[in-house]
């Protein structure tokens, strides 16, 4: 004896096969009563080629009490008497048949009106059995007994999900043998080392890649453009890889803004010129300056790891500020106390770069807190140890020492000036 349901089975294996009239091959062509009887020919069962003889074998049956197997018949042509189409009952009210030529090998539900006025009958195929037994050749009245594929669509998945789980395949024919509710199936499901392994989310997107193919990869490209996106305003120089890896983990696991940039920001690096983009290259320019101000030297690396922090949201600016401002205090212990209070090392050093520009003739760009004899005039150390910043006479006074100074106009003019004014003290001028 032959299972509907494995004959089901066969024949869904036939689906998107073209339609060709007279055709008997299931894979490459086939018509309506073709497909009935090469599949039940698989199973050992020989029935008539055509529509008008098929539908004498066995017995009739009546449409609440048609199971998986069950042949169902239709009048499709009313300019001709008698049936001239049938499909294999597939169970849930639906059948599976070769329409017409150019509509390939389909599923149908019996409620649909076109069928429904043209229902001619159903019939019984002696050789099938199905798990409600039939007493003195005459059809009994059974609950709907769902096939795997009717019972992966009951549970909210589709067949080709759950053949692509084993844990959940295998679950899925227990269920099928047992005609599980929605509730025994959930209980068992959450009893699975998938659900548990798995967050919701992730088990909603590998149902859904399974389930409806074209909507996971739409939400999947729709992912991978705001992954760029992302990528790009963060600054990030990311491969294609890592972009997708990063569409996905976005998917799967609902990654909020925080997790995203954390990924991002690992991808920080220079690109063209020595550069930095997006909200890394932003960080980059506000650490520089910042470290300018307070007459503290960093390097390209720390700069850059600076940023890849700021973005993956590992640190803040005020933190990078308040770190370069510790830095500034120890480099100029003399102003320690006035650089935490919020005084700027080139506010503090102003005065200084006015003397040094003034007296050396030097443009006022050439000259800030870096400059080696404001750094040591910033930096000097008493006698005992302590730091003694110049006075602005004292370093006035060093930098008229300076070699350079005797070259400029005003060491000439002053030269001038005190001749001028011995030779009046002489009585010669």
């Amino acid at each position: 004896m032959a299972r509907g349901e494995d004959i089901v089975e066969l024949a869904r294996k036939s689906l998107g096969v073209k339609y060709v009239w007279g055709g008997n091959d299931l894979r490459n062509g086939i018509d309506c009563s073709g497909l009935v009887q090469q599949v039940y020919r698989r199973y050992g069962i020989e029935l008539p080629r055509v529509t008008y003889d098929q539908i004498n074998v066995g017995y009739s049956v009546q449409p609440n009490k048609l199971r998986p197997g069950d042949l169902v018949f239709f009048d499709t042509d009313r300019k001709r008497g008698g049936p001239d189409h049938v499909g294999i009952y597939m169970g849930g009210g639906r059948f599976i048949h070769a329409p017409r030529p150019g509509s390939p090998v389909k599923i149908s539900s019996l409620s649909e009106g076109y069928y429904m006025d043209r229902w001619m009958g159903g019939r019984r195929v002696p050789g099938v059995a199905a798990d409600a037994a039939s007493g003195g050749g005459e059809a009994v009245e059974v609950a709907p007994r769902l096939d795997a594929h009717e019972l992966a669509e009951t549970y909210g998945a589709s067949y080709a999900f759950f053949k692509s789980q084993p844990e959940l395949w295998k679950l899925l024919n227990q269920a099928v043998e047992g005609q599980w509710d929605d509730a025994k199936w959930s209980a068992h499901v959450k009893n699975t080392k998938w659900w548990k392994t798995n967050s919701e989310t992730v088990r909603q997107a590998k149902t859904l890649e399974k389930t409806d193919p074209a909507t996971y990869k739409a939400t999947m490209e729709a992912a991978r453009v705001a992954a760029r996106q992302i990528a790009v305003k963060a600054g990030a120089i990311m491969s294609e890889k890592n972009i997708s890896n990063l569409a996905r983990n976005m998917v799967y696991y609902n990654w909020n803004e925080q997790q995203v940039m954390n990924y991002v920001g690992q991808y920080i690096e220079f690109g063209k010129n020595h550069v930095l983009g997006g909200m890394a290259g932003q960080a980059a320019r506000e650490i520089k300056r910042e470290a300018y101000s307070l007459g503290v030297q960093v390097s390209e690396q720390s700069v850059l790891n600076n940023a890849a922090y700021l973005v993956r949201g590992v640190t803040t600016m005020e933190k990078i500020q308040a770190s370069l401002r510790q830095q500034a205090a120890g480099l100029y212990p003399a102003f320690a106390d006035q650089i935490e209070a919020g005084a700027n090392v080139q506010q503090l050093a102003e005065p200084y770069r006015q003397v040094l520009a003034q007296e050396l003739q030097l443009p006022d760009t050439d000259i800030d807190a870096f400059s080696p004899r404001i750094k040591q005039a910033l930096n000097r150390v008493g006698s005992d140890g302590t730091p003694r910043p110049m006075t602005l006479t004292e370093f006035t006074d060093a930098v008229r020492n300076d070699p350079q100074w005797r070259r400029t106009t005003a060491a000439a003019d002053r030269a001038v000036g005190i001749g001028r004014q011995v030779l009046a003290q002489m009585g010669l001028v």
